[in-house]
């Protein structure tokens, strides 16, 4: 009989996550990963810390050649799809070539959305995604730089500490609010403190306008009519799903269902290029964050090998270490007014815990600077839908310590 030959373009982590599935239950089947790019996989996530040197950059690929070697995947580089054609089950390329497969994922990743702005073809400005980004701008890093990041996001967050602790001068451009989307005011405000303390410029309610070189420089022009001088000037204003060809993907992913499974027969997709289900309400729409791509990678190749694993939708959870600051969010964090929401909050030191329940069930949590606490346990609390509402009080004051007996119960009702 004639093996499986799965397909999975994209080399990031949820394709990589989606071959490790695949083998763990299919030991002979025909594993191909195909990527665009021209080097081994690796996380973009890593980036930040080759900025800073706290990585190597050759320790980026340690993982994903240890992954393909140990599993007998085949990695294609260079390789661009350009169409689907389902059904003839193939792919074809860029270059005109043509490949078959049984089972296809779509894992394509994202690129960074840029704002159209005069001179943005200037070789002082930049994007931060790829390894190709972050060696193009290590490169202009050999002295000490006057560097504007225009973002707020956790890629701008990140990329802006690491420059700073590699000692560059920062400056940090926001439309509205650092973070603004991941953690409450509350916690963002210690970020921004954070950064002021160690000499980063933080500009908020702000947009850059317009771009303008001068002499070996760049003079940057901001909504509130300031202008700044820089060395290099960093867009980090989002990402958008790669997309194949007019068809496959597009701004908000693929559709697709709880097996990752789209509405071609055979075709998946999973991280950045999918629109999975949302746990809370079943919304479509995409999650791209690191651990979401590697559980829908999974996923997917347990379903394309024959296998079963459920997934139960999306969840948001959000990490985050900020010089001496350390941030989680998980689930809803603002639930607005609506009175179906109970809040419980317990102020740390130099921090605070904040739960949030509907149903008596937890459905929420944010923390900051709080010890002993590992978010991974309230994830699963949530994910699991475990009645917390008679514990509600001892779970802030000992959130570890209960987190885990609460886990500890579910289980053990699971198999009486």
């Amino acid at each position: 009989m004639e093996n499986c030959k799965h397909l999975i373009v994209g080399a990031g982590p949820a394709g990589l996550a989606a071959a490790q599935a695949i083998r763990e239950v299919d030991k002979k089947a025909e594993i191909t990963i195909v990527t665009r790019e021209q080097t081994l996989p690796y996380s973009p996530a890593a980036l930040p810390y080759v900025v800073s040197e706290e990585l190597a950059a050759g320790d980026l690929f340690i993982k994903g050649r240890n992954v393909l070697q140990s599993l007998n995947v085949t990695l294609v580089l260079g390789k661009e799809v350009a169409e689907i054609a389902p059904q003839s089950k193939e792919v074809i390329y860029s270059d005109g070539g043509r490949e078959f497969y049984h089972k296809l994922l779509i894992a394509t990743g994202a690129h960074p959305t840029t704002l159209e702005l005069e001179n943005l073809g200037s070789d002082q400005v930049y994007t931060f995604r790829t390894v190709g980004d972050c060696e193009r701008l290590c490169k202009a890093l050999d002295q000490k730089q006057e560097i504007a990041i225009w973002g707020g996001g956790l890629v701008a967050v990140e990329l802006a500490e690491k420059l700073c602790l590699a000692g560059h001068s920062v400056t940090i451009i926001v439309r509205s609010s650092l973070l603004r989307v991941y953690f409450s005011r509350k916690a963002v405000a210690k970020v921004e403190d954070a950064f002021r303390r160690h000499g980063v410029t933080v500009l908020t309610g702000d947009a850059v306008v317009a771009v303008k070189p001068v002499a070996s420089r760049l003079e940057l022009t901001l909504k509130a009519g300031e202008k700044i001088t820089v060395d290099r000037f960093v867009m980090a204003v989002g990402v958008a799903a790669n997309k194949i060809g007019r068809t496959w993907a597009g701004e908000g992913g693929l559709k697709v269902g709880m097996r990752m499974e789209t509405d071609f027969p055979d075709i998946y997709a999973a991280g950045d290029a999918a629109a999975a289900p949302s746990f809370f309400d079943g919304h479509h729409g995409p999650c791209p964050i690191l651990p979401e791509a590697v559980l829908q990678g999974r996923v997917a190749g347990t379903h394309m090998a024959g296998g079963c694993m459920d997934y139960k939708g999306w969840i948001q959870h959000n990490y985050l270490r900020c010089f001496e600051e350390n941030l989680f969010s998980i689930g809803i964090i603002d639930q607005g007014s609506d009175p179906a929401y109970q809040t419980i909050e317990k102020e740390e030191p130099n921090g605070f815990l904040r739960l949030l329940l509907k149903d008596e069930c937890l459905v929420g949590a944010e923390g900051l600077n709080v010890e002993g606490v590992h978010p991974g346990v309230f994830l699963s609390l949530i994910r699991k839908r475990i009645p917390v509402s008679n514990y509600r009080h001892v779970l802030l004051s000992q959130p570890k310590k209960i987190a885990y007996w609460l886990m500890q119960q579910w289980c053990h009702r699971q198999t009486v």
